[in-house]
C-alpha cells in the first residue's frame, strides 16, 4: 500500500520540522516547502493527498495556493493552519473556497490534526472511487 503523501507549506522552519517528524514516523510521505512558490512546485510535482499550509507567507500566500489547488488538483484535501485571527471571517472564507479544515496556530493537539488528516484521506478515497 502506498504511503499517504503530505505537503507542508509554512515559512516557520520549526513548525515544518515538527509536522515532518510527527507524520513521517506514522507512515506518511512528507514533503516540506518554506514559501508559497516552492509549495506550489511541491504540490505540482508530488501530487499530494493532503496539503497543510499557512495562510500568511512571503510571495504567494495560502489563499492563492488554495485557489490554484482547487483548479489543478480538486481531489487534494487542504488543511489551513494559521495564526491569523479575525473572529472566524478568514476561516469561513477559506472553507467556502474549498479548504477541508482550518486549525489555529499554535496547534494544541497534533493528534487532532492527525485525525482530521485521516478524515480527509477517507473522504478523498471515497471521492476517487465514485
Amino acid at each position: 500500500m502506498e504511503k499517504p503523501r503530505l505537503v507542508v507549506i509554512d515559512d516557520e522552519i520549526e513548525f515544518t520540522k515538527t509536522i515532518d517528524q510527527f507524520f513521517s514516523v506514522r507512515g506518511y510521505e512528507v514533503h516540506v516547502a518554506l514559501t508559497g512558490v516552492s509549495g506550489r512546485e511541491a504540490i505540482d510535482y508530488h501530487k499530494p493527498d493532503v496539503v497543510l499550509m499557512d495562510l500568511k507567507m512571503p510571495g504567494m500566500d495560502g489563499e492563492e495556493l488554495l485557489r490554484h489547488l482547487r483548479q489543478s488538483q480538486p481531489q487534494t484535501k487542504v488543511i489551513m493552519i494559521t495564526a491569523y485571527n479575525d473572529g472566524g471571517k478568514t476561516r469561513d472564507r477559506l472553507l467556502s473556497l474549498g479548504a477541508f479544515a482550518h486549525f489555529d496556530k499554535p496547534i494544541s493537539s497534533l493528534r487532532d490534526l492527525a485525525e482530521t488528516i485521516k478524515r480527509a484521506l477517507a473522504e478523498r478515497s471515497e471521492t476517487t472511487l465514485t
